[in-house]
This record gives structure tokens, C-alpha cells and sequence, in this order.
């Protein structure tokens, strides 16, 4: 049970969600900056969603934390969050909810937790 979600964890990996201009390539491996994270919950289950940008990107510089992409990339995050919700819809499922009052929580509150959510540094 996840202390910040009250909701198991699904047992997957965290998926990076991945901001900016530099497209990369299925299968590339790319070194990222964490933003932010959401805590999708899908079936009950704590789906962690990071918000990473390259660090190749062009602009990796200007993005440090999750307060940085809404300056940059007006209204993204609110469509990434609707996108969340309702991608398994057309499959017959429910819309998913979020977890830490549906915000996306910045890298001070991603970093103390890396262990718990799965990252190894």
C-alpha cells in the first residue's frame, strides 16, 4: 500500500512520459531529467505516470521542475492528465481517476520517494 495514494502499486514498471521537441526513436535508451509524477489510478492500482524530459533536449535548460512545463508548454499537463483519464474508454473501461488531489506533484515530492516508486540511482 502506497502511503501517498492509499492504493496498491500495479506491479509495472513507471512509465516516463516524456516532454519537449528532440523526437527520439523506438528503442532508444535516453538519459532524462524527472520533472514532476502523477499517480494515476487505474483499476484501483497506483500507475505512476513520470513527467521527464530529455536531457538532450533543446529545452532541458529552461525545464527544472513540474512549475516550468506550464510556463513552457501552456495547458499540457491538464491535456496529458484528460488523455489519462479516458484512454481505455473506446476498450469498454471506466475512466481512471488520479490520486494526490489530481495534481502533478513536483520533483521535491518525487525525489525523497525514488525508492518507493521503483527508481534505482
Amino acid at each position: 500500500m502506497n502511503p501517498d495514494t492509499k492504493a496498491k502499486g500495479d506491479n509495472d514498471p513507471i512509465d516516463a512520459c516524456e516532454i519537449g521537441e528532440r523526437i527520439g526513436y523506438t528503442g532508444e535508451i535516453k538519459q532524462v531529467k524527472v520533472l514532476g509524477i502523477m499517480a494515476l489510478l487505474d483499476g484501483g492500482e497506483t500507475d505512476w505516470k513520470a513527467i521527464v524530459i530529455d536531457i538532450k533536449d533543446p529545452l532541458a535548460a529552461e525545464l527544472t521542475d513540474i512549475e516550468d512545463v506550464e510556463r513552457c508548454f501552456p495547458g499540457l499537463l491538464d491535456g496529458t492528465k484528460r488523455w489519462f483519464k479516458t484512454y481505455k474508454v473506446p476498450d469498454g473501461k471506466p475512466t481512471n481517476k488520479f490520486a494526490l488531489s489530481e495534481e502533478c506533484k513536483n520533483k521535491e515530492h518525487v525525489i525523497p520517494r525514488l525508492g518507493l516508486l521503483g527508481f534505482t540511482c
